[in-house]
């Protein structure tokens, strides 16, 4: 299964103008016991794909890569990028083919983003399932769940959940 699991604000996105996710820290967000399914998740994930802008915030993040114990694929446009040591593995190939290689071995792959990449995967028709957790913000702009693309697929919702502090969860599944 191919999942785009992702935190969005109301107007759409993902991250500032500049990348910053630092918004998703604020306190209200958080909920003691809470972390809004992420452990179930994670724990049924093979792969971790992202993009190579996704990637540089990640390594950044306080701590250490967050995925080790996951194959992680950054895809990226050119071939200077450095993997941090674990199992990381740096890609010029196109998301397209990529995420078919991993359907066919019957691997569950979590698309992290960024826009660009989500665009890309969702043009191709391989996203299975999203999850989305909508935080009660508005960002005004910053870099969209979907950069701009071609795709217009059909969605049904299996499952919402609403939280105390504002935050909604929704489990989209392909038509």
């Amino acid at each position: 299964m191919i999942t785009l699991y992702t935190a969005v604000t109301l107007d759409g996105y993902i991250a500032t103008t500049d990348g910053s996710v630092d918004f998703l820290e604020n306190p209200r967000y958080q909920l003691p016991n809470e972390d809004y399914g992420y452990t179930g998740f994670y724990e049924g994930i093979d792969v971790v794909a992202m993009g190579y802008n996704t990637y540089k915030q990640v390594i950044n993040f306080e701590g250490e890569f967050p995925y080790h114990g996951k194959h992680s694929v950054v895809f990226s446009r050119t071939d200077t990028v450095e993997p941090i040591a674990g199992d990381i593995e740096i890609t010029e190939a196109s998301e397209e083919s990529v995420i078919q290689r991993f359907k066919r071995e019957g691997k569950n792959v979590w698309i992290i983003g960024g826009g660009a990449t989500n665009a890309r995967v969702h043009q191709s028709g391989l996203i299975d399932r999203m999850i989305l957790t909508y935080l009660p913000i508005t960002l005004g702009a910053g870099i969209p769940l979907f950069r701009e693309n071609d795709a217009s697929l059909e969605w049904k919702n299996t499952g919402t959940r609403t939280f105390a502090n504002g935050l909604v969860q929704i489990t989209l599944e392909r038509r």
